[in-house]
């Protein structure tokens, strides 16, 4: 693929970076997009950015050569297009190898068509016109502006035509039908995002395939069917929260398998102020017959396997998920002895699976084990406490009471492993990290080491010293 020119580039750093300019209204272009993105069912991802969020809080203004180079550009920008109220964006057909969309769009409403034109002449684009179409077509990337909007798109491969943008104005002015709620921004948001499941299906198996009967690809079908998932990326105190909402119907809720109602498995672990920890309560009848329904060949294959993987799955039966999973685990990490604990809840073969592990482990020199016929606890022989319980850190003291918790003192990770933030300079910003999931959807925590500064501007500062650090000794 040919490099996109630096220019280029630009230009898409600052349609996106242009979040300072007068207000206006945009829910006609929020309505287009809405139903442009629940129709076409070639959009995976959907979603909003607020820029000004963003801006704010990486506080751009304290580095000088930065500050410059983006107030600059983004006064040209004003000028054109109206982008207060945040760009719309679009994800369309399955992520390449690369990790690369296949086409992406970026929508925003147009202030003044003469200085988008203007601009576009100044990157060295050929700006046509095309009845009501303007449009310049780019290597791997091509504006279009009709009546009120602009449109950015980017395509891994291919070229894009008049008659493309055309179609695409097209789908975009379709008269509003039942749609995904317009997307409202909620304080300090700084992007949201909607995951179109039922799309995501149907590319699946349109380009890949699938190898389900009629039945179970009608109910699959039927499951999917406007199932989607919003997400919203907020800055609070100094952080980032990530929320994540599940919108299934209620069969495609009876299938999910995370279970908070089970009893919190800390108790099997050993005692210690813990640095790190994760706690899973899941459901394996759920795991298994969704498994069994969805993807009946995978136990299957996993049994023609040569080695352990086959030898371990004649040993758990026609039901592995159940025979081996009893639905709780639980894990601690300690850094004052570089220590761990772990504990699993066994299943309805726990009894040959605690015979196996005690023969594996007879004469294991790294572990004290406590193997019951439906679990198994194993605990580092370097692990040493003057508590006699797990302490918790004050954030995470609801640890253990969703599907899946996960939780880690960065701060305090970092002082055993001092190797893992040389490697991520970044970390040196973090506090700690929590991440909590249920059927209803799932919450990430990253928190700065300052509640009062963002913490992008946190992070920018920690690369400004390290580039400092490293200028100062030549």
């Amino acid at each position: 693929m040919r490099l996109i020119p630096t220019s280029i580039l630009l230009l898409l750093f600052l349609v996106f970076l242009t979040a300072c300019s007068e207000e206006k209204k945009d829910r006609s272009l929020s309505e287009k997009f809405n139903t442009y993105s629940k129709q076409n069912e070639a959009v995976i991802f959907s979603g909003k950015i607020y820029l000004n969020s963003i801006l704010e809080n990486a506080d751009y203004q304290h580095i000088p050569k930065i500050n410059k180079l983006i107030s600059s550009e983004l006064k040209a920008f004003k000028q054109g297009i109206y982008l207060d109220s945040g760009v719309y964006f679009s994800i369309e057909g399955l992520l390449q190898a690369s990790g690369k969309p296949s086409i992406m769009h970026v929508f925003a409403s147009v202030k003044n068509k003469d200085s988008i034109r203007e601009k576009i002449a100044s990157l060295g684009l050929l700006l046509e016109h095309t009845k009501n179409l303007d449009y310049a077509i780019g290597p791997g990337f091509s504006i279009g502006i009709q009546d009120d909007i602009v449109l950015l798109r980017y395509q891994e491969q291919g070229a894009i035509t008049a008659h493309d943008f055309y179609r695409l104005f097209q789908q975009l002015n379709k008269k509003v039908v039942s749609a995904t709620e317009p997307i409202q921004q909620e304080k300090s948001t700084a992007i949201q995002i909607t995951t179109h499941l039922e799309h995501l299906y149907q590319l699946y198996a349109k380009n890949v395939g699938v190898t389900l009967g009629e039945l179970q690809q009608k109910e699959l079908k039927s499951l999917l069917s406007d199932a989607y998932l919003t997400t919203s990326l907020k800055f609070e105190s100094g952080g980032i929260t990530i929320d994540t909402k599940h919108h299934f119907s209620a069969a495609l809720k009876k299938r999910l398998f995370f279970d908070a109602t089970a009893t919190n498995a800390i108790s099997k672990l050993a005692p210690g102020k813990a640095t790190a920890g994760l706690s899973m309560h899941l459901q394996p009848l759920k795991i298994q017959t969704l498994l069994e329904d969805f993807s009946p060949d995978l136990f299957q294959q996993l049994a023609s396997m040569h080695g352990n993987i086959a030898l371990g799955m004649m040993a758990l039966g026609n039901r592995p998920v159940t025979n081996l999973f009893g639905g709780k685990l639980a894990f601690m990490y300690f850094s004052a002895s570089d220590s761990h604990s772990f504990y699993l809840d066994l299943g309805e073969q726990g009894k040959s699976i605690s015979e196996l592990t005690r023969s594996f482990f007879a004469t294991n020199p790294l572990y004290t084990l406590s193997i019951q016929e439906n679990e198994i606890s194993a605990t580092s022989k370097n692990h040493v406490s003057n508590i006699q319980r797990v302490k918790l850190p004050s954030y995470a003291n609801d640890f253990g009471t969703h599907g899946i918790d996960f939780f880690l003192d960065v701060a305090d990770y970092s002082i055993q492993q001092p190797a893992l933030v040389g490697e991520y300079p970044f970390m040196e910003a973090i506090s700690w990290v929590k991440i909590s999931v249920t059927n209803e959807g799932s919450t990430i925590r990253i928190q700065g080491k300052d509640t009062k500064i963002g913490v992008l501007k946190q992070i920018t500062t920690v690369y400004l010293n390290k580039i400092r650090d490293a200028v100062s000794l030549y």
